[in-house]
């Protein structure tokens, strides 16, 4: 009897997610495509993005969770590989990634984050262009890096490129832990690129800590800045 509620409960649970997958591939990417469509989008850095984005160099990418909604929409078409919880708030997120053509690699820092993240040298190491993922997902705290995709580009070396987006009109979740902003139809959207870091295969554990902390305070900076220009308020 309890063999057969379990089996029935799990039939069930795989209906709901079945459905909730075809609801993001069918309804929401289509109108999220026509949405962020309508953005015109300014690229600060642009040398940067042009020599290492639209180039066959390989790439290690990071940013905060707030912004990773667009961002995946906006750099689909590069296919990255990105390190997403297995948690069922990031099933729903890796299928929606997935719509874009973002390639969902599945694991965090609690749970199955060395098996993703060699999965993602692999992808590097054989021809890839790029991997990235939030760099305070899945649960925060908010604006404070965890260190996977600056391991990652220490085993590749491939650079680590931080970026950041904001925009002059929001829809800003402020009842989320991450504060996540999606920008409205037609407004301007500010795309800020970092300059490339490079960690080298040598690189010592001590050293890690400093670029961890290196690449937190740059993505914080450009942030602000970002914002700043923006005129949008935290």
């Amino acid at each position: 009897m309890v063999q057969k509620v379990r089996r029935t409960l799990r039939i069930r649970d795989f209906a709901r997610e079945t459905l909730m997958a075809r609801f993001i591939r069918k309804i929401v990417v289509p109108l999220l495509r026509v949405w962020f469509g309508t953005c015109r989008v300014t690229i600060l850095n642009e040398g940067v993005y042009r020599d290492y984005f639209l180039s066959d160099q390989p790439i290690v990418g990071g940013t905060w969770h707030r912004g990773a909604v667009y961002f995946l929409y906006f750099f689909g078409k590069l296919q990255p590989r990105i390190m997403i919880s297995q948690s069922k708030d990031g099933e729903i997120l890796a299928q929606y990634a997935s719509g874009f053509g973002v390639v969902p690699v599945r694991g965090s820092s609690s749970k199955g984050g060395r098996e993703a993240l060699e999965q993602m040298r692999h992808h590097l190491t054989s021809g890839g262009k790029a991997c990235a993922t939030v760099l305070d997902g899945p649960r925060g705290p908010a604006y404070v890096a965890q260190k996977g995709m600056i391991v990652l580009s220490k085993l590749t070396g491939a650079p680590f490129i931080p970026a950041i987006w904001s925009a002059n009109r929001t829809l800003t979740l402020r009842n989320s832990w991450d504060k996540m902003i999606l920008p409205l139809p037609w407004t301007r959207v500010c795309i800020a690129i970092g300059d490339p870091i490079h960690i080298a295969a040598n690189t010592t554990k001590k050293e890690m800590e400093r670029y961890k902390k290196l690449v937190e305070e740059r993505l914080n900076t450009m942030m602000v800045e970002v914002d700043r220009q923006c005129g949008y308020r935290r």
